[in-house]
């Protein structure tokens, strides 16, 4: 899905966008401005499609620094292939083969950010239960197939805003869905078992938009 749509989808939702974070939106198939030299060494040998995704990311991450009024500065790739960002903010990417979406926040309003988006097509019944098991999906008011596929965007939203806390990788079953959000099944240091990481879920013109935000403690 475009741009277009993924932007339509926020403005729709915008009255319950919160008013912490900035985001931008960029079109994977545009041609853009050259990267900085450390993003660019990041997808030397890497397929055209995976280059094009790289750099929309990475251009929608400078538009993001810059409504957070920070100078643009490369967005290196870390050794867990997540984005660098610089001091003094957060941030996240996500993408579909279309449109990639950034989302950034300062670092003394806002501990971590996790977005993710996804087509709004149903997933396999035989992917079910790598994602979510059968009450997680009676928790959600979708067929089932688009129950997984919703929960499957919010388990990545949420694991991308617990990284940068725990530096954990965490699987699937790690997170179970509550009606407050996600919640861990098992401590994994910072976070106690029980812990329960706050999600935002948007679905229309033909997509589905997770975000997880981590405020910082009052």
């Amino acid at each position: 899905m475009s741009t277009a749509s993924l932007d339509c989808l926020i403005a729709e939702n915008l009255a319950h966008w919160p008013e912490q974070t900035v985001y931008a939106s960029r079109d994977t198939q545009a041609v853009h401005s050259p990267l900085f030299p450390v993003e660019q060494a990041a997808i030397v040998g890497v397929s055209a499609q995976r280059q094009r995704e790289f750099a929309a990311g990475r251009f929608a991450a400078h538009a993001v620094q810059a409504k957070l009024g920070f100078p643009p500065t490369a967005i290196p790739m870390g050794e867990d292939r997540s984005p660098i960002w610089p001091a003094g903010m957060v941030g996240s990417l996500s993408h579909t083969a279309d449109a990639c979406i950034a989302v950034g926040a300062l670092s003394h309003r806002v501990q971590a950010i996790g977005v993710d988006v996804e087509s709004l097509v149903p997933l396999e019944d035989t992917l079910h239960p790598d994602i979510a098991s059968p009450a997680e999906l009676a928790c959600l008011d979708s067929p089932p197939g688009l129950a997984a596929l919703r929960i499957f965007s919010m388990k990545e939203a949420a694991y991308k805003a617990q990284y940068p806390l725990s530096q954990a990788f965490c699987d699937f079953d790690a997170l179970e869905v509550v009606p407050e959000g996600l919640r861990f099944r098992h401590s994994v240091a910072p976070f106690a078992r029980g812990t329960i990481l706050p999600i935002r879920q948007w679905t229309g013109f033909g997509l589905c938009l997770s975000l997880c935000l981590l405020k910082r403690p009052a």
